[in-house]
C-alpha cells in the first residue's frame, strides 16, 4: 500500500477552504503522502488569485479552474465527473471546501482496511452523532418515518464501524473502481443524490459505512450549507426521537 494517497476537493472559490485544508493538515494522518487534486467552480471571481496562490503555498498544483460553472448542481455533477476520473490511487479521500474535523483521524487503519476487505467501498466520517436509522435521502426529497433504515454496528479487523445504505460526499475515503462507475452524471443533475442512487441500483451489498459506534459524537462540521441546516435539524431531532423510544 505504499503509493501516494489521492485526496480530491471540490471548491466554489470560498475562503471556507482555507478553514478546512488547516483542519485537514491539522487532524488527518496518514503513512502515506497525500496528492491534492483541486476542482474550482469560480462562483466568487473576486477570490480566485487569492485561493491560487494559497493553494500553491500549499504545493497543490493539480488545479482544475471552470470559470463558467453554471448553477450550483451543474458545477458540482461536473466537478464530480472530472475528480473521479482523475484519482490514480486504490483508494481516496473526498474532501469539499467547507468541513471541519472534530476529531484527529488515522487513516492507516482504515486504508488497510479497505484494502483486506474488498466488499468495504465507502467509509465517511459523520456530521452529528450517529443516529440508529439513517435517511434514505436518494429516495426522497425530506426525511421521513417511510424513507429511513436500521444502521448496524459491526467490527472488522477490530475496527468499529456502522454499516449505512447511503454514499456520501461528507469526508470519506472510497473505493476508487467502485467511484469511476458513477462519472455519467447527466448535466445539472443532484450528483450526490444521483451517485447515492447509482450505488445502491448496480451494486448488490450494502458497502458503505460510517466510522464510529451509533451514538458517538460528530466527527466532522459543515461550515458551508447552513441552507441546508433545518434539514439537518429535522433529521437530527428525529434520530434521537427514534434513539429514545428505543430505549
Amino acid at each position: 500500500m505504499n503509493y501516494p494517497m489521492d485526496v480530491i476537493v471540490t471548491s466554489t472559490c470560498r475562503h471556507h477552504i482555507k478553514r478546512t485544508l488547516r483542519s485537514f493538515f491539522d487532524n488527518v494522518t496518514s503513512s502515506q503522502d497525500f496528492n491534492f487534486v483541486v476542482n474550482i467552480d469560480v462562483l466568487k471571481p473576486a477570490y480566485l488569485p487569492k485561493l491560487m496562490r494559497y493553494l500553491e503555498s500549499l504545493g497543490i498544483s493539480d488545479i482544475n479552474v471552470n470559470l463558467e460553472p453554471g448553477n450550483f448542481h451543474e458545477g458540482l455533477a461536473r466537478a464530480i465527473k472530472y475528480l473521479y476520473r482523475r484519482v490514480t490511487s486504490p483508494v481516496f479521500f473526498h474532501l469539499e471546501d467547507d468541513w471541519l474535523f472534530l476529531k484527529r483521524i488515522d487513516l492507516d487503519p482504515l486504508i488497510q482496511l479497505m484494502h483486506d476487505h474488498p466488499h468495504i467501498d465507502h467509509i465517511r466520517l459523520s456530521r452529528s452523532t450517529i443516529p440508529e436509522r439513517g435517511w434514505l435521502y436518494h429516495l426522497s426529497e425530506r426525511p421521513s418515518e417511510e424513507f429511513m433504515a436500521d444502521h448496524h454496528n459491526v467490527e472488522i479487523d477490530g475496527i468499529e464501524l456502522v454499516q449505512t445504505h447511503t454514499w456520501s460526499f461528507n469526508p470519506s475515503l472510497a473505493r476508487a473502481n467502485v467511484a469511476k462507475c458513477f462519472t455519467d452524471i447527466p448535466a445539472g443533475t443532484e450528483a450526490e443524490k444521483y451517485t447515492c442512487h447509482e450505488y445502491a441500483k448496480r451494486f448488490d451489498h450494502d458497502g458503505c459505512y460510517l466510522y464510529g459506534r451509533i451514538g458517538d459524537s460528530a466527527a466532522v462540521k459543515d461550515i458551508g450549507r447552513s441552507r441546508y441546516s433545518h434539514v439537518t435539524k429535522k433529521i437530527g431531532n428525529m434520530a434521537r426521537a427514534m434513539m429514545s423510544r428505543s430505549r
